[in-house]
């Protein structure tokens, strides 16, 4: 068996290497190799037997040896927004990523967990109901115009429609705004529209 010294081998002949990416640095395997007198091992091989890694860690080279470290490869979030990411090394998640999905945009990381921002969640769904409040305005004033010029029994209707106007108006200065359960409710009759 050819012998390494000081980096190159003393005679050629096949020997058995552990390979690794020379991008990732993780452990490809083992075979056997043709080595040539004077020339030292091909690159991303070692003779160095890897440990064996457990669920969930791979082994790495690093630094001239074999580590085991936790494998994190696949889908990640940033920690900064939430958005998903895909991450390819192997080790641990950089600081700005976690294995955890952002439950909401009303999350925000604290270096451990997503915690949820009070401020932000009520901001949220403050545009959520300003939004409704719009597509419900619009459908009000449809019903108002269509009864303006219906016959007189209509009036209450159209009424009915304007006073559901105001109330909505007047939702975003309520107390319980922005609370999706007190909202001004629609007359009877009314059109169906997404909430």
């Amino acid at each position: 068996m050819p012998t390494l010294v000081n980096g190159f081998f003393e005679e050629s002949g096949w020997i058995e290497v552990y390979t690794f990416s020379e991008t990732t640095t993780e452990y490809l395997g083992q075979h056997e190799t043709y080595v040539s007198c004077g020339c030292g091992l091909p690159a991303g091989a070692t003779l160095e037997e890897p440990p064996e890694a457990g669920d969930g860690e791979v082994v790495v080279w690093r630094n001239g040896t074999w580590l085991v470290v936790p494998d994190y490869r696949g889908v990640a979030y940033r920690t900064t927004d939430g958005a998903e990411v895909t991450h390819s090394m192997p080790g641990e998640l950089p600081a700005e990523l976690t294995t955890m999905p952002r439950p909401s945009a009303a999350y925000v990381w604290n270096s451990l967990v997503w915690v949820l921002d009070a401020a932000r969640d009520l901001a949220i769904q403050s545009q959520r109901e300003r939004s409704w409040i719009e597509n419900e305005l619009h459908w009000a004033g449809r019903e108002v115009d269509k009864h303006q010029d219906a016959d007189p029994g209509a009036i209450s209707t159209e009424l009915a429609w304007r006073t559901y106007r105001n109330e909505l108006r007047a939702w975003p200065g309520s107390s319980d705004f922005p609370v999706s359960d007190k909202r001004p409710l629609k007359p009877d009759g009314s059109i169906n529209t997404t909430s």
